[in-house]
This record gives structure tokens, C-alpha cells and sequence, in this order.
């Protein structure tokens, strides 16, 4: 039997995938108090040195963005910046 690679999910990348889509559906429901102190929580895990840190951190940076473009563009797009520069420096 042939299989085409290209259309081959690892499990660990469909899991991480998962998790990252669930914890996105999540903080979507939150109250921005409650979105604060999520933050709040991943700002004490990176203490911890938490190994699921960086997609969380990316999920609540792109919710606080998502939600800063409804009010303003510039502190969306600040956001944004900030996202990409920590994206540069972790990679």
C-alpha cells in the first residue's frame, strides 16, 4: 500500500494542536478580568519553567489582540509587535 507522507499528522502534533485549539476556545469565553489573571498565572508558570508556556503565551497574546481590535488598531497592532519580537527571541 502507498501513502502519501505529505498527508501524515504525527499524533504528538495533532495533540499539541488539540491543546493549543482548546486552550484558545477557553480564554474566548473569559471576562478581560479573568483573561488578565490567566496571565497572570502563565507570568508565574514561566517561574516554573513550564514546558507548555510558549503555545499558552501565544494563545493569550493572540485572544488580548483579537480582542483589542474591536476597541483599537493601535493597541492591536502593539500587541502584535510584542507577540512577534518574543516569537524571535524564543526561536
Amino acid at each position: 500500500m502507498n501513502t502519501d507522507q505529505d498527508n501524515l499528522v504525527s499524533l504528538d502534533q495533532w495533540k499539541t494542536c488539540k491543546r493549543d485549539n482548546s486552550f484558545s476556545d477557553y480564554l474566548k469565553v473569559l471576562s478581560f478580568h479573568d483573561l488578565m489573571n490567566e496571565s497572570v498565572e502563565i507570568m508565574n508558570q514561566m517561574k516554573e519553567d513550564d514546558e507548555d508556556l510558549f503555545s499558552k503565551t501565544r494563545s493569550i497574546m493572540n485572544e488580548f489582540t483579537h480582542r483589542l481590535e474591536k476597541e483599537s488598531r493601535h493597541l492591536a497592532d502593539s500587541v502584535k509587535e510584542f507577540k512577534k519580537n518574543i516569537e524571535d527571541k524564543l526561536h
